[in-house]
């Protein structure tokens, strides 16, 4: 019983940092070769990247599929700061969520178009969240394996 506990316990730890080495892999492959843009005034101060109301520049990977628009932003400034927008052109709701390099959830927000962002709570946040790191996680595994 304490061995498969055990196993258990070494495959969590093992996914997880496999998960992390990923994003790692990832945000070195957007800072070496992402086209430079910005994360919008308004979001940056609602995600605490910026104390006045100023974009942040980042490198940038962008991924289209039919309505949605994705976006993995590495702050230049700080690579500490990862922050992924999610743009559905029909609804024109925009979610957006800050991101350690490990993959933590640090902030989370929703904002329709030209209207001002609203943080979300990390709970109401962490099923979508979960779907957008796990679309990076396979966009890194696919591109990696090219």
């Amino acid at each position: 019983m304490v061995a498969v506990a055990m196993a258990v316990a070494m495959a969590a730890v093992s996914s997880a940092h496999t998960a992390t080495q990923q994003l790692s892999d990832l945000i070195g492959t957007v800072i070496r070769r992402g086209p430079d843009s910005v994360v919008p005034a308004h979001l940056s101060v609602v995600l605490g990247l910026s104390r006045i109301e100023r974009a942040t520049p980042v490198k940038q990977a962008v991924m289209r599929d039919r309505a949605m628009v994705r976006t993995f932003n590495v702050c230049t400034a700080k690579h500490d700061n990862v922050v992924f927008i999610t743009y559905n052109e029909e609804t024109k709701i925009s979610k957006a969520y800050l991101v350690s390099p490990g993959g933590v959830l640090r902030k989370a927000v929703a904002y329709r178009a030209a209207a001002p962002a609203t943080e979300r709570p990390l709970d109401e946040a962490a099923s979508d969240f979960a779907g957008e790191i796990k679309f990076w996680m396979d966009f890194q595994h696919l591109a990696g394996s090219k």
